[in-house]
């Protein structure tokens, strides 16, 4: 009889921190929406020590007179959906280009930036968030929220099933 009784506590408890965990990423996700950050994953130890793969790197809007040489951009092309992270170890002024490097690597991007590609500066990062775009093949924000709002939804409906089940079935209160 009291193994009958833990079961439904250890599943009001999963679902309790399911919850706390979807309800907090949809407002790191909507935070990050509203100011304006988008993220990208890292895929390779090119900035290592300072990025590693799998961290998650959030990115924001700068005028490019507001950079400076050892700012960290994220450099891309919409068109090709191709991005990258590196470290500004130059900038040409009249030219509007920057020079990139990874930290981690010996030499210099081979081509200056265009100011035009520069998508953002790096606002901050997290670490491992990142391998969550990379499996899932670049969740882009809106559909990490749209996937987690459904993830909510589903949470509430699996309980309110259960709940109902319970009840029918005689089960009445866990407490």
């Amino acid at each position: 009889m009291k193994n009958d009784r833990v079961k439904p506590k250890v599943g009001n408890v999963l679902f309790n921190i399911l919850a706390i965990i979807t309800v907090i990423s949809v407002g790191f996700v909507a935070f990050n929406l509203l100011s304006g950050a988008k993220g990208y994953a890292v895929t390779s130890d090119s900035m290592a020590e300072t990025l590693h793969r799998g961290d998650l790197v959030f990115s924001k809007k700068a005028e490019f007179a507001e950079l400076d040489v050892g700012d960290v951009v994220t450099v891309g092309s919409k068109e090709l959906d191709e991005y990258f992270t590196h470290r500004i170890v130059a900038i040409d002024r009249d030219n509007q280009t920057v020079t990139t490097r990874g930290d981690n690597n010996p030499e210099d991007d081979p081509m200056p930036t265009p100011a035009d590609r520069i998508v953002g500066k790096m606002w901050y990062s997290v670490p491992l968030l990142g391998y969550f775009s990379i499996a899932f093949g670049g969740v882009s924000q809106i559909k990490g929220l749209i996937i987690l709002a459904i993830a909510a939804v589903a949470l509430v409906a699996l309980n309110m099933l259960l709940t109902h089940m319970k009840k029918k079935n005689g089960g009445g209160s866990d407490e």
